[in-house]
């Protein structure tokens, strides 16, 4: 009978995955249909390996807990934004990477990193996000912060962010290693360096998903109609004058009143009407 092990994949490049079973790392090929459609095969995925003539092969994937995208990641139990004020903040990358987690019941932690350099990305962020996501403030550079991220974190944490915000800086302290890291271009938009994507492992408690810095995310698949829904600090201002109030032309909002009134970040509100023109625009050419 053909020896068989569970194990994790940790690395897919090129159709070669590395699986990590039994502490031990197995280079493997998947067969048949798991190279196809929705059985892909992704970083983070549960699967069965079984043995032919001495070497081990992927005969099948286990059902996943999620499943992202940009990146593609499997079983996921937080996702980390990483945010630096070089490059930029893009605050709505931001907003949809909350908008996966709460689509996905993903829990999210927002790390503001080279807090050595800036702190009003941190300032920003608790004022804004603090009752939504835990903020980390800690510097890659000089281990600020980071004995506490590494204490804290738990299960499979995937590391989000645009490029050159410090995530393969970050990783190299947490997991003690020695990645390669990026500069900024000229236009302050970052090199990329991870050019896929690898789970490693921490601690016993906490493994990292580092993956390929990206600027644009498309929203999830989401009714532009329901968007707010996945708001909660939106949900908690209570309810409109209609039922089905986006939020954007309405009178009567209690959401637009809120921003009036200051209760409500108002970067936040114009970047949820940026999605939400984004969502309705996808609607229309879906049906045109």
């Amino acid at each position: 009978m053909a020896k068989t092990l569970d194990g994790v994949i940790v690395k897919s490049v090129g159709g070669i995955f590395r699986v990590k079973a039994k502490g031990k790392t197995y280079r493997c090929f998947s067969r048949g249909i798991l190279k196809r459609g929705e059985d892909k095969l992704y970083v983070g995925d549960n699967v069965l390996l079984k043995e032919d003539k001495g070497t081990f092969y992927i005969a099948d994937v286990y059902p996943r807990r999620n499943l992202l995208i940009r990146p593609y990641v499997a079983n996921v139990d937080a996702i980390a934004i990483v945010v630096a004020p070089v490059p930029k903040c893009d605050w709505v990358m931001v907003d949809k990477l909350l908008l996966s987690g709460e689509v996905h019941g993903i829990p999210v932690v927002l790390i503001c990193n080279k807090c050595d350099l800036d702190d009003d990305n941190y300032a920003y962020a608790k004022r804004v996000y603090g009752e939504l996501a835990k903020i980390y403030r800690v510097s890659a550079e000089t281990g600020e912060g980071v004995d506490d991220l590494e204490r804290e974190l738990n299960g499979v944490v995937c590391l989000a962010g645009q490029s050159a915000v410090g995530k393969s800086s970050l990783l190299n302290r947490l997991a003690d290693m020695r990645q390669e890291t990026g500069g900024l271009s000229k236009i302050d938009r970052g090199r990329n360096t991870t050019r896929h994507i690898e789970l490693f492992e921490v601690n016993d408690h906490l493994s990292v998903m580092d993956t390929c810095g990206f600027s644009l995310l498309e929203p999830e698949d989401v009714e532009d109609r329901e968007l707010s829904l996945y708001y909660p600090d939106m949900v908690a201002l209570g309810r409109c004058k209609y039922t089905l109030c986006t939020h954007t032309t309405e009178p009567d909002c209690v959401v637009k009143q809120a921003v009036e009134q200051g209760r409500l970040d108002r970067g936040r509100y114009e970047r949820y009407v940026e999605i939400a023109k984004e969502l309705t625009e996808r609607r229309k050419n879906e049906y045109d």
